[in-house]
């Protein structure tokens, strides 16, 4: 259903040096970019995530109960996306750990002010 996600940024190289290490614990390589924007994604046939300056020239802003949360492999890939985030300027929103049986996040914002997580879920979706 999601094709991409995108947020705001001030500055888009320091933007696309922080996704490049932290996305890359997933696998995701920039797979576009402009002079306004940059995406990164796993394969063509998966939601991307990308970063851009606002097309209007206003300053970015974080919204307000926005959030991009990235599916990791496995609680440990979640630690390794959250600690790679915390050394290249992010900061915390909540630690990693399960917050439901089968369900491991971390909360983070990048330097921009962006919320973003990493998760991993392996209880029952139900249904």
């Amino acid at each position: 259903m999601i094709g991409y996600t995108m947020v705001g940024t001030h500055d888009l190289k320091a933007a696309g040096n922080f996704y490049d290490k932290v996305l890359g614990v997933l696998g995701a390589k920039r797979s576009l970019e402009g002079d306004t924007f940059i995406v990164w994604s796993v394969t063509p046939d998966q939601p991307s995530f990308s970063v851009c300056l606002p097309f209007n020239g206003q300053e970015s802003s974080a919204g307000n109960g926005v959030m991009t949360s990235f599916n990791a492999m496995s609680p440990e890939q979640v630690d390794e996306f959250y600690q790679a985030a915390i050394d290249n300027g992010a900061t915390c929103e909540g630690n990693p750990g399960e917050r439901t049986p089968g369900f491991y996040i971390g909360y983070l914002r990048d330097p921009d002010g962006n919320k973003f997580a990493a998760f991993n879920y392996t209880g029952d979706l139900g249904g």
